[in-house]
């Protein structure tokens, strides 16, 4: 079980920046303007990279839960898990279950530890600040004897500026301001880091509708500053990178889209600038590491099929878009797949049809090769 306490400790060495009319007000007399429909519009699932676990919002506004077998590639039907909240959960793998976290009805994040997958301990609150998204949540992956740690983070309501809280063995150390006024949910991801440092990039859109990004040092709490990547005005929320079950770092991408055309553009920190990947997206982006280590993502189109778009292992060129049809609600989420191990799909995405029941199809192979759509069985998703 999760143990809440009560005190705090405020980060060391946190740097604030100051970006001239980015920054929410010292003081406000009322709640920061709330996040728009073009970020809150679509809900988003959660599929575990290993298969361990899928989490989800349901009709009812209900948190929704799925218990893999990766032996299989299977998930168990989902059932409700009973906590009311706003937006939709999200969980990552802990030392003994899956950790869920999500924005309780009375605006605070609540977490609940799902022990071995299977049993689930009651919603305790993540005390000492109001929140207006989605909660973030990055597993910090192990360095030395350091213990078991996961970093959120969530937009503050009454200023509308990023916050960041730091979990040890469960425990909350305390939210700490990071500076940016937000205007989309939180994108983060572990990077290539020295030593026991464990580095966090993070992405959000900014007042101007343009993204920004800043690295944390998940030791000392210590950023960067914030920094505009370049000057595309961008729709929906952003999207990094991630490590997928490869456990290699890999958040030097983000995928976002253009405002207008909706076009899908990729951003690469290793050589920056804004790179046009055409399509059209009506979705938030799903990207994933494909079990041989290729980049691929996914996004809804304008007819709610799915299109998936893919760049092979050691090429600098994505192929094209792929229509995998369907008909679909929401936004998609992909797990990758893993090199090693027991589960053996080259990848797989979810998605809300328009029944409100979550569907998949898993890859099996890079040439063409998809099982057809089939449903998860249990409750609506909304």
């Amino acid at each position: 079980m999760i143990a809440i306490r009560s005190r705090r400790r405020i980060l060391a060495g946190v740097a604030i920046a100051a970006l001239a009319g980015l920054l929410a007000p010292g003081t406000a007399a009322a709640d920061a303007e709330p996040l728009g429909p073009d970020v809150t519009f679509n809900s988003t699932p959660v599929i575990d990279p290993s298969g361990l676990f899928m989490v989800s919002r349901g009709l009812d506004g209900s948190i929704l839960y799925s218990r893999g077998t990766p032996s299989t590639n299977g998930y168990e039907d989902f059932r409700s898990l009973g906590q009311q909240i706003v937006g939709d959960p999200t969980g990552v793998t802990a030392p003994d279950g899956a950790q869920i976290f999500a924005r309780g009805t009375d605006n605070q994040a609540i977490t609940s530890l799902i022990v071995s997958y299977n049993f689930p301990t009651p919603f305790q609150v993540i005390p000492g600040l109001r929140i207006s998204s989605e909660v973030t949540a990055v597993k910090i992956p192990p360095r030395g004897s350091q213990p078991p740690m996961i970093r959120i983070f969530a937009r503050d309501m009454d200023t509308g500026s990023v916050f960041t809280n730091l979990l040890v063995q469960g425990a909350p150390q305390g939210w700490v301001n990071l500076g940016l006024f937000a205007t989309s949910e939180l994108s983060a991801s572990v990077i290539d880091s020295p030593g026991l440092d464990v580095n966090i990039r993070l992405v959000v859109r900014g007042v101007v509708n343009r993204l920004y990004s800043t690295v944390i040092n998940n030791s000392t709490g210590v950023i960067t500053g914030w920094s505009q990547l370049g000057d595309l005005f961008t729709t929906g929320n952003p999207t990094l990178v991630n490590a997928g079950a490869s456990f290699t770092p890999r958040g030097n991408e983000v995928f976002a889209r253009q405002s207008g055309s909706q076009a899908i553009f990729l951003w690469n920190f290793d050589n920056p600038g804004w790179v046009n990947l055409g399509g059209v997206a009506t979705s938030d982006i799903a990207a994933s590491i494909a079990s041989d280590n290729g980049l691929q993502f996914y996004h809804r189109g304008t007819n709610l099929r799915i299109y998936l778009n893919r760049r092979p292992p050691g090429s600098t060129r994505f192929g094209g878009y792929v229509d995998l049809r369907g008909t679909s609600f929401g936004n998609p989420a992909a797990s990758g797949g893993a090199p090693a191990g027991t589960r053996t799909v080259a990848d797989q995405f979810i998605v809300r049809g328009t029944d409100n029941r979550l569907y998949s199809r898993i890859q099996t192979n890079f040439v063409g090769g998809f099982t057809a759509y089939f449903a998860f069985g249990g409750p609506l998703h909304g």
